[in-house]
Protein backbone atom coordinates (compact mmCIF):
# COMPACT_ATOMS: atom_id res chain seq x y z
CA UNK A 1 0.00 0.00 0.00
CA UNK A 2 1.70 3.27 -0.92
CA UNK A 3 1.06 5.97 0.96
CA UNK A 4 1.32 10.15 1.65
CA UNK A 5 2.47 12.34 4.40
CA UNK A 6 1.27 15.59 4.65
CA UNK A 7 2.21 16.21 8.11
CA UNK A 8 4.15 14.86 11.05
CA UNK A 9 3.13 13.29 14.30
CA UNK A 10 5.18 16.41 15.73
CA UNK A 11 3.48 18.97 13.90
CA UNK A 12 0.32 17.85 14.87
CA UNK A 13 0.98 18.13 18.51
CA UNK A 14 2.40 21.28 17.70
CA UNK A 15 -0.90 22.35 16.42
CA UNK A 16 -2.79 21.20 19.52
CA UNK A 17 -0.73 22.88 22.07
CA UNK A 18 -0.63 25.91 19.79
CA UNK A 19 -4.26 26.15 19.45
CA UNK A 20 -6.20 28.76 22.15
CA UNK A 21 -9.15 26.94 23.02
CA UNK A 22 -7.12 23.27 22.87
CA UNK A 23 -4.47 24.81 25.08
CA UNK A 24 -6.68 26.06 27.49
CA UNK A 25 -8.64 22.96 28.04
CA UNK A 26 -4.96 21.07 28.72
CA UNK A 27 -3.78 23.84 30.63
CA UNK A 28 -7.23 24.09 33.20
CA UNK A 29 -7.48 20.32 33.17
CA UNK A 30 -3.90 18.97 34.12
CA UNK A 31 -3.50 16.73 31.04
CA UNK A 32 -0.53 15.70 29.67
CA UNK A 33 0.07 14.05 26.12
CA UNK A 34 -0.72 10.46 25.69
CA UNK A 35 -1.20 9.06 22.45
CA UNK A 36 -0.86 10.16 19.19
CA UNK A 37 -2.67 8.28 16.00
CA UNK A 38 -3.43 8.37 12.36
CA UNK A 39 -4.60 5.58 10.01
CA UNK A 40 -4.33 4.73 6.46
CA UNK A 41 -7.24 3.07 4.69
CA UNK A 42 -7.43 2.28 0.74
CA UNK A 43 -9.85 5.13 0.28
CA UNK A 44 -7.22 7.09 2.32
CA UNK A 45 -3.62 6.54 1.65
CA UNK A 46 -2.56 9.95 3.02
CA UNK A 47 -1.70 11.02 6.57
CA UNK A 48 -3.24 14.45 6.49
CA UNK A 49 -5.14 13.83 10.32
CA UNK A 50 -4.03 12.85 13.46
CA UNK A 51 -5.95 12.44 16.58
CA UNK A 52 -3.91 13.71 19.54
CA UNK A 53 -4.97 12.47 23.26
CA UNK A 54 -4.02 13.70 26.50
CA UNK A 55 -4.52 12.29 30.20
CA UNK A 56 -6.03 13.67 33.23
CA UNK A 57 -4.72 11.22 36.01
CA UNK A 58 -6.67 12.72 38.61
CA UNK A 59 -10.15 11.60 37.00
CA UNK A 60 -8.94 8.67 34.92
CA UNK A 61 -9.89 10.25 31.42
CA UNK A 62 -8.83 10.94 27.98
CA UNK A 63 -9.37 14.06 26.19
CA UNK A 64 -9.51 13.22 21.76
CA UNK A 65 -7.97 16.61 19.68
CA UNK A 66 -8.22 16.13 15.93
CA UNK A 67 -5.73 17.71 13.80
CA UNK A 68 -6.50 18.16 10.46
CA UNK A 69 -4.47 20.88 8.04
CA UNK A 70 -4.56 23.88 10.35
CA UNK A 71 -7.78 22.56 12.14
CA UNK A 72 -7.87 21.44 15.33
CA UNK A 73 -10.79 20.00 16.91
CA UNK A 74 -11.59 19.06 20.16
CA UNK A 75 -13.57 15.29 19.54
CA UNK A 76 -14.69 14.07 22.97
CA UNK A 77 -13.21 13.27 26.87
CA UNK A 78 -14.24 10.10 28.14
CA UNK A 79 -13.31 7.15 30.60
CA UNK A 80 -10.80 5.01 29.49
CA UNK A 81 -11.16 1.69 28.74
CA UNK A 82 -8.13 -0.07 30.06
CA UNK A 83 -6.64 0.09 33.44
CA UNK A 84 -2.73 0.21 32.10
CA UNK A 85 -0.82 3.29 33.18
CA UNK A 86 -0.91 5.84 30.73
CA UNK A 87 2.67 8.15 30.85
CA UNK A 88 3.32 11.09 29.61
CA UNK A 89 5.09 11.04 25.72
CA UNK A 90 8.25 13.35 25.94
CA UNK A 91 8.52 14.32 22.23
CA UNK A 92 11.96 15.58 22.79
CA UNK A 93 13.18 12.12 22.96
CA UNK A 94 11.45 11.09 19.67
CA UNK A 95 13.90 11.03 17.33
CA UNK A 96 12.73 8.44 14.63
CA UNK A 97 9.87 10.51 13.03
CA UNK A 98 6.70 8.49 11.48
CA UNK A 99 8.37 8.59 7.76
CA UNK A 100 10.94 6.03 8.95
CA UNK A 101 8.82 4.24 11.27
CA UNK A 102 6.53 3.38 8.60
CA UNK A 103 9.35 2.39 6.03
CA UNK A 104 11.04 -0.02 8.62
CA UNK A 105 7.31 -1.38 9.88
CA UNK A 106 6.43 -2.18 6.13
CA UNK A 107 9.99 -3.92 5.32
CA UNK A 108 9.55 -5.76 7.87
CA UNK A 109 5.98 -6.70 7.36
CA UNK A 110 6.98 -8.24 4.05
CA UNK A 111 8.94 -10.68 5.61
CA UNK A 112 6.44 -11.78 8.28
CA UNK A 113 2.87 -10.62 6.92
CA UNK A 114 2.09 -12.42 3.49
CA UNK A 115 -1.55 -10.53 3.38
CA UNK A 116 -2.95 -7.59 1.46
CA UNK A 117 -2.71 -4.78 4.21
CA UNK A 118 -6.11 -3.06 4.36
CA UNK A 119 -5.87 -0.78 6.98
CA UNK A 120 -2.84 0.34 8.84
CA UNK A 121 -3.14 2.02 12.45
CA UNK A 122 -0.03 4.30 13.54
CA UNK A 123 0.29 5.40 17.30
CA UNK A 124 3.05 7.05 19.32
CA UNK A 125 3.09 6.25 22.99
CA UNK A 126 4.68 5.43 25.97
CA UNK A 127 5.23 1.85 26.22
CA UNK A 128 5.52 0.87 30.24
CA UNK A 129 7.12 -2.85 29.15
CA UNK A 130 9.58 -0.93 27.48
CA UNK A 131 10.18 1.90 28.89
CA UNK A 132 10.25 4.26 26.53
CA UNK A 133 8.64 6.51 23.97
CA UNK A 134 6.75 3.51 20.63
CA UNK A 135 5.25 3.37 17.45
CA UNK A 136 3.02 0.89 17.16
CA UNK A 137 2.13 -0.15 13.67
CA UNK A 138 -0.45 -2.66 13.16
CA UNK A 139 -1.60 -3.79 9.91
CA UNK A 140 -4.79 -5.28 9.16
CA UNK A 141 -5.64 -7.71 6.05
CA UNK A 142 -9.23 -8.40 4.27
CA UNK A 143 -9.03 -11.87 5.31
CA UNK A 144 -8.73 -10.87 9.76
CA UNK A 145 -4.86 -11.21 10.09
CA UNK A 146 -2.96 -8.85 12.24
CA UNK A 147 0.13 -7.63 12.00
CA UNK A 148 1.21 -5.93 15.35
CA UNK A 149 4.89 -3.92 15.17
CA UNK A 150 6.44 -1.91 17.83
CA UNK A 151 9.78 0.26 17.37
CA UNK A 152 11.52 2.10 19.32
CA UNK A 153 10.72 6.02 18.65
CA UNK A 154 14.51 6.78 19.93
CA UNK A 155 16.46 4.78 18.33
CA UNK A 156 14.42 2.99 15.84
CA UNK A 157 14.82 -0.67 17.44
CA UNK A 158 12.40 -2.86 16.21
CA UNK A 159 11.56 -4.60 19.78
CA UNK A 160 8.65 -6.53 19.05
CA UNK A 161 6.32 -7.68 16.25
CA UNK A 162 3.82 -10.71 15.99
CA UNK A 163 0.65 -11.93 13.79
CA UNK A 164 -2.70 -13.38 14.91
CA UNK A 165 -5.81 -13.89 13.50
CA UNK A 166 -8.49 -11.78 14.57
CA UNK A 167 -10.74 -14.55 15.15
CA UNK A 168 -8.29 -16.67 17.12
Amino acid sequence: MDYEIKFLERDAVEKVEGDEKAKSLIDKNGLVLASSFAMITPDSSVIDRWNVNYFNAETSELTNFLVKGDEVTHIETSKRIHDTEIRLIDMSKITIPVTKILSSAMERSELEFPHETNKIFITLHHNNEYKNECWTITLFSKNLFLYKIKIDAITGKIVSSEVKHLLK
